[in-house]
Order: C-alpha cells, then sequence, then structure tokens
C-alpha cells in the first residue's frame, strides 16, 4: 500500500511540474514579446450565425506570430502562425498555407479579425482598424469587446484574459 501510495505521489509531483511546451523556439522570440492567454469568441451575425469560441493564447507582433485555440479540456484545436515569409493554420496533421492573415482568421473564426490592431488593444492603446470600434474600458480587468460595424454582417469580437 505504502509503494502505491509513493508511486501515486511522485506522478502527482511530477505532473504539477510540468512545465507546458513552448509555442515557439526560444531563437524566434524576441526579448520583449508579449504574451497573452484566456478565451476568445467571435460572433458572426449572418444568416445563419456563426459563432466560435475557445480558450487562446497570443504571442508575437504584427510581424511575428503565433495564436492558439484551445477546446474546453484543453485540446490544440488550430495555431495559426505567421512571419514575413509565411501565414499557415496548423490542424492536427494538416497545414494549410494563407496568402494573408485576414484570410487565415476569416478561415478559422468566421471573420477577418484585426490581429495589428488586437495587439495593440490587448495593451489598452486605441488603435484604430477599419470597420472596427474596440471598448478599451474593461481592459485593465482583462476584459476587450470589439465590433466590426463595416462590411456587414456585423461581427463582435470578445476576449476575457485569464490574468489582465
Amino acid at each position: 500500500m505504502r509503494v502505491w501510495a509513493s508511486l501515486w505521489l511522485v506522478v502527482c509531483i511530477a505532473a504539477c511540474t510540468t512545465s507546458p511546451t513552448p509555442l515557439r523556439s526560444n531563437s524566434t522570440k524576441a526579448p520583449a514579446e508579449k504574451q497573452w492567454q484566456g478565451r476568445i469568441s467571435v460572433t458572426v451575425q449572418s444568416d445563419p450565425p456563426r459563432n466560435m469560441s475557445s480558450g487562446f493564447t497570443l504571442e508575437g507582433d504584427t510581424r511575428l506570430g503565433e495564436l492558439n485555440l484551445f477546446s474546453p479540456l484543453g485540446t490544440t484545436l488550430a495555431t495559426m502562425q505567421w512571419s514575413p515569409t509565411s501565414t499557415q493554420l496548423l490542424q492536427g496533421s494538416q497545414q494549410r498555407r494563407f496568402d494573408s492573415l485576414e484570410h487565415l482568421t476569416q478561415e478559422t473564426t468566421g471573420a477577418a479579425l484585426p490581429i495589428d490592431a488586437m495587439f495593440d488593444w490587448l495593451q489598452g492603446i486605441g488603435t484604430a482598424s477599419p470597420g472596427w470600434q474596440a471598448d478599451l474600458s474593461a481592459i485593465s480587468q482583462g476584459t476587450l469587446v470589439a465590433k466590426r460595424l463595416t462590411p456587414e454582417p456585423l461581427v463582435i469580437l470578445r476576449i476575457k484574459l485569464d490574468s489582465p
């Protein structure tokens, strides 16, 4: 009985100390790179309406970055990666390339998201993005709501950060 209890304790301690896999190798990270995690939802008020909601991690910047989407159980649903030379979507063993970040987010979330402005919005900077209106009034509490008013249909982006 003691052997099983000891073994279980070792397994539990090991599980608690295992660090998550880095999103990208450290060789591509900038020293002052920003990172966020939490929940993201995108609602496209089309006919029929489209809704996407998942956990996320976002790191990098508009030039070099990665956005991971997770299921409620922590399974990776999709990884969006971009650099000056490529934009791609990884889903399981499938890899698809896109000509722009807008096309990539359109395919993944149902709407072309203003990733460039999102980085600023998450830092509380009210950067304008054509057709989008961001409410940054609760960003200090980790909540961001942005709406795309034009072109139609209306798109609502909601982000709730795990820790502001």
